[in-house]
């Protein structure tokens, strides 16, 4: 519950803060929207669609082992490349960059989910975020 989402907002904000600088905001400018844990398991839902996020940032971070797991990996369609991060380790993001989780083939795969906004009354003297588009013109992920 509230202190999952403290410890993620201690490590995920200041993260944020030296991956996009000024275009984020100091890391006290931003406030969970939603933090949650998904299973992608083969003969399941083993991947996710295309999509953009609700969010201002996103992070998605691997909670198991990659010897659990064959497949998977957030792919960005912009930079046509999928990232999978080691165990514990996460790729951050624009949250309005087109991306899609990849599925897996077999096992099962947990990854944590972050999603962050600006506050909004921390709007005032940041530089303007950029326009969201499907295809995007936004820097690669950070892994």
């Amino acid at each position: 519950g509230a202190e999952v989402a403290e410890r993620v907002a201690a490590r995920a904000f200041p993260a944020f803060e030296r991956l996009f600088g000024a275009s984020c905001g100091p890391s006290d400018s931003l406030t969970l929207r939603d933090c949650f844990v998904v299973k992608y398991e083969a003969g399941g839902q083993t991947g996710l669609a295309g999509h953009v996020d609700p969010s201002f940032l996103s992070l998605v971070m691997t909670l198991n082992p990659k010897a659990e797991f064959d497949g998977g990996g957030t792919y960005f369609e912009h930079v046509e490349r999928t990232i999978s991060p080691e165990q514990g380790d996460a790729v951050c993001f624009l949250g309005k960059v087109f991306h899609e989780g990849r599925p897996i083939t077999w096992g099962f795969r947990y990854v944590l989910v972050v999603l962050v906004d600006r506050r909004p009354d921390a709007h005032a003297g940041l530089p303007p975020t950029h326009p969201s588009s499907r295809r995007g013109d936004s820097p690669p992920p950070a892994p």
